[in-house]
């Protein structure tokens, strides 16, 4: 026999309804034993309803399946278990209402199509939060057709830019030395000349963060090491202003660094913090590093 295509299918998962963690785990497993196994899943965030006014919250979560089925199967398969675990009416025409589970097909890697019954991808992934967060902490480098990646999508919802400083400028030297003391206390001095040379020096890349009105508000640096073992990346000063914390900014960083150090060969990609950093520390494990016996996170490439 043929071998049979394998794709990737991401789907949504939502529930405002009864035990809502117990509806998103049983549609998991259920969905795993149907249409294949479950590669990736995000964790469970708590949102508010939108499109309706309900006192319940919604759970959500977005998760990865590896599967050979097709488009259509696929929304048998969904429907089929929606209504195993109580969904009894679909939304029409916008109206919407308390569900004990929703299941949407998000996003295809082998389909796209435009049908009454089934648009892949979802038409309101780009729209809904909701949606499109919990999608981006387990494929923020999935593309649209149109060639967005999804993590730029999220970042343009508020309005946040990540770019890869191609030469040095007084607006970014002006940044790096008010943001510096954020990060260290042993800054030092910083000038024109030492951001000139991380600007040339082929092994450095230096991100930068602007937000709504073009201001700059966060950086991180990947450098690049070769060695027998093969290559590696180091994350280093990854620090996002105080002014703009809590938005997400510094896990956008991050991500687009491990895009960026997979593209140029990367086995590996580390860093180091100290354990007092509690918030970033916790960033660090969310985004899959592992802590060594060296106090060193590692993430395998």
């Amino acid at each position: 026999m043929p071998a049979q295509n394998v794709s990737t299918i991401y789907i949504g998962l939502g529930s405002n309804m009864g035990d809502r963690e117990g509806h998103l785990r049983r549609a998991l497993s259920l969905l795993a034993e149907r249409i294949g196994p479950l590669t990736a899943c995000s964790t469970f965030v708590e949102t508010d309803p939108v499109g309706f006014s309900s006192p319940n919250k919604f759970l959500n979560a977005a998760a990865a399946f590896s599967t050979t089925l097709t488009a259509d199967a696929l929304l048998a398969a969904t429907q089929q278990i929606e209504r195993e675990l109580g969904r009894t009416h679909k939304s029409h025409d916008g109206v919407y209402a308390d569900r004990p589970i929703d299941i949407d097909l998000l996003l295809s890697t082998a389909e796209t199509c435009d049908r009454p019954e089934l648009t892949l991808p979802h038409p309101r992934l780009t729209e809904r939060r909701f949606v499109l967060q919990p999608l981006c902490e387990i494929a923020p480098f999935e593309q649209m057709p149109d060639g967005r990646f999804l993590i730029d999508i999220l970042l343009d919802m508020d309005g946040i830019s990540i770019e890869e400083m191609a030469e040095s400028s007084d607006e970014s030297v002006v940044f790096v030395e008010k943001i510096l003391p954020q990060l260290t206390e042993n800054a030092g001095a910083f000038d024109a000349n030492k951001l000139k040379a991380l600007a040339a020096d082929a092994s450095t890349h230096l991100y930068l963060a602007r937000d709504a009105e073009g201001r700059l508000c966060g950086m991180a640096t990947l450098c690049l090491t070769l060695a027998p073992t093969g290559c590696r990346g180091w994350v280093e000063d990854v620090v996002v202003d105080e002014a703009y914390r809590g938005k997400g900014i510094g896990a956008a960083l991050l991500t687009r660094i491990e895009w960026h150090a997979r593209r140029l060969g990367a086995k590996s990609l580390n860093l180091t913090s100290r354990p007092e950093r509690e918030a970033a520390n916790r960033l660090y494990r969310s985004l899959g590093f592992e802590t060594r016996r060296t106090n060193v996170y590692r993430k395998k490439l």
